[in-house]
């Protein structure tokens, strides 16, 4: 009896101690685990951080050879590339050239581009003319070589012309280059005429001009207007003959040529369009030209009376006249329709130049006043600007203007010129005084 009540909790305590004897042997293993796992980690970190030490040297070897290439290359490029003292001081046109080609769209803002044009004004026509045929074969990027070949050709007009205006010519005749380059023949034919006239005279025996259906090209006219003018004192029927050279239909474009005309040759000047052209055509090169003072510039604010007085100096006709302030005005409104797009019409603007036509020309008024409306309404084509012109001219009308003031406006609605409705048109028509006249607009507008 005694001995069972011991052996109960001898077992208890037997398995006691060895539950903790396991717990002991199980922490030991654990504490060893987590210290072979804490060296790895630690093994596994410095290898990392080796790791990244030696990526970074490679980096840091690896930038020091680029940057060493790249001081390498760029010492190189300056062995190789001229210095800008080299520049300054050097008459080897191409080997400036090519070092230039590269500036991008500053190439004419460099101490290289000052150079070449320092050259180019001291060089001899053979020297230039030599250069010029050189860069021909040069690898120049096309903005940086057209403004070299433009600013070379005007050196070479002056010491080489023969070489320029047959290298000039041929641009005008294969590209698309304006014959306005071409305008400084007459210089090269005052200088020496026997020289001018043999190059030309040996371009039309070779057909150079013969481009076109009609045998003759817009390039034809500045040589051709060149010698007009060297005759137009000397010679006005040989002059005239030089006029005939030069197509009907292309005789207006005399004014990009003509425009600096000597006072003395004025009145010859002015005969010799009345012989060969429209009243419409002349007066529109005689409005831009130097013989007429600029006085019809859109901006111009010279007084009516230095107006009239020029144009008699002239002698030109109540008509001529006429035509001319009539384009005048007509300009003038045109610039305003396009000015009022961003604003406003402005009935004191058209006040102004009317009182301005009438204080040179009374008689013109009207009629200048009535096509002014027109073209104003031609580049507006808005219904406001409809209301603003039909507005102004049954005003005029009504007060001082003649019939000649509403029929640039009934006749441009009747056959569709201009954006003006025919039953405002027919109202206007209405108001006309004369009464033939009055009928014939009305029947236009049917």
């Amino acid at each position: 009896m005694k001995s069972t009540r011991y052996a109960l909790p001898l077992v208890v305590l037997l398995i006691a101690v060895a539950w903790l004897s396991y717990l002991r042997s199980s922490n030991t293993t654990l504490e060893q685990d987590n210290l072979s796992l804490e060296k790895k980690i630690e093994k596994s970190r410095s290898a990392a951080v080796l790791q990244s030490e030696r990526n970074r040297t490679e980096a840091m070897r690896s930038g020091a050879m680029r940057t060493k290439m790249k001081r390498e290359m760029r010492s190189a490029e300056a062995e190789n590339k001229p210095s800008g003292d080299w520049v300054s001081t050097s008459r080897d046109w191409n080997a400036i050239v090519l070092f230039n080609n590269n500036e991008g769209v500053r190439f004419n803002l460099t101490p290289a581009c000052r150079r070449l044009e320092a050259l180019a004004s001291e060089m001899s026509g053979d020297e230039l003319a030599r250069a010029y045929t050189e860069m021909a074969s040069l690898p120049v990027d096309a903005p940086f070589r057209r403004y070299l070949e433009s600013m070379m050709l005007q050196q070479l007009k002056k010491k080489n012309p023969e070489f320029a205006f047959s290298q000039l010519l041929a641009k005008c005749q294969n590209e698309d280059t304006s014959p306005i380059q071409l305008g400084d023949f007459d210089q090269w034919l005052a200088k020496d005429p026997a020289a001018a006239t043999t190059w030309y005279e040996r371009q039309i025996a070779a057909n150079v001009f013969d481009k076109t259906l009609d045998g003759k090209t817009p390039n034809m006219v500045p040589f051709e207007a060149a010698f007009m003018m060297s005759l137009l004192s000397s010679d006005p029927a040989a002059a005239l003959q030089r006029m005939n050279n030069i197509p009907p239909n292309l005789r207006a474009s005399l004014v990009d040529y003509v425009w600096n005309v000597p006072k003395e040759n004025g009145m010859a000047f002015v005969d010799l369009l009345r012989q060969s052209m429209p009243v419409e055509d002349y007066m529109a090169i005689l409005k831009t030209n130097s013989l007429t003072e600029y006085h019809f510039m859109i901006d111009s604010k010279a007084a009516p009376k230095d107006v009239l007085k020029n144009l008699d100096s002239l002698g030109i006709t109540p008509e001529e006249r006429s035509a001319l302030l009539t384009q005048h005005f007509a300009e003038i409104a045109k610039y305003r329709s396009m000015r009022d797009k961003y604003g406003m019409p402005s009935r004191e603007k058209f006040d102004e130049y009317r009182a301005r036509i009438q204080g040179i020309d009374p008689s013109s008024a009207d009629r200048a006043t009535g096509f002014a409306l027109q073209s104003y309404l031609a580049e507006s084509k808005t219904t406001s600007a409809q209301d603003f012109v039909e507005k102004i001219a049954m005003d005029y009308h009504s007060s001082d203007g003649s019939d000649e003031l509403l029929l640039p406006l009934i006749e441009g609605s009747a056959n569709g010129s201009i954006p003006f409705p025919k039953d405002r048109a027919r109202v206007m028509a209405g108001k006309i005084t004369d009464e033939r006249l009055r009928e014939e607009m009305l029947e236009k507008l049917k």
